[in-house]
């Protein structure tokens, strides 16, 4: 029993590949290069200062699993096609891939990508999607919730003798 119990946990991990995603994906067929390039993307536009970037923090893995989870099959297909997308991008306008492009090539490209005229719908869609989930992944992480703006489990008391005078209206 216990044979078949563990052959059951280790069966889903040996099926997706050794190339596959680090974590699992009900929909989105995405291999290893494509997480570490999406991976790239998101440090682009949240990269580490005083703070973790968004690498650190993977949310890159947040992206992936909320595009997995919350949108459709056209959100998927556009975001496995606009990595593609990206990469042509970079190789067009600075000869290189995006990854091997310096930090400030990448984030020129990924500038002209907010200039919706200048790229195809599909680009400006990636755009879109990649950074709005970027940014929700990074704002909801544990770094972020509990040491840079941290949360009050139980709010201040209610006093109602506090002064209506102290108020501006």
């Amino acid at each position: 029993m216990l044979l078949i119990a563990s052959g059951a946990v280790l069966l889903p991990a040996s099926l997706r590949g050794a190339n596959g995603a680090s974590i699992s994906l009900d929909a989105l067929n995405i291999d290893a290069d494509q997480e570490a390039f999406l991976a790239e993307i998101v440090e682009t536009l949240i990269p580490a200062t005083d703070t973790p970037g968004a690498q650190e923090l993977k949310v890159h893995l947040f992206v992936l699993k909320m595009v997995d989870d919350c949108h459709g099959a056209k959100d998927q297909k556009l975001l496995v096609s606009g990595l593609a997308s990206v990469d042509d991008l970079a190789k067009k306008q600075f000869g290189n891939r995006f990854v091997a492009c310096k930090p400030s090539q990448r984030k020129k490209l990924l500038e002209s990508l907010n200039r919706k005229k200048e790229v195809s719908t599909e680009l400006a869609a990636f755009n879109t999607l990649v950074k709005n989930r970027a940014i929700q992944g990074y704002l909801v992480s544990q770094y972020v919730m509990t040491d840079l703006l941290p949360h009050k489990m139980i709010p201040d008391p209610y006093d109602g003798y506090y002064p209506a005078s102290n108020f501006k209206s």
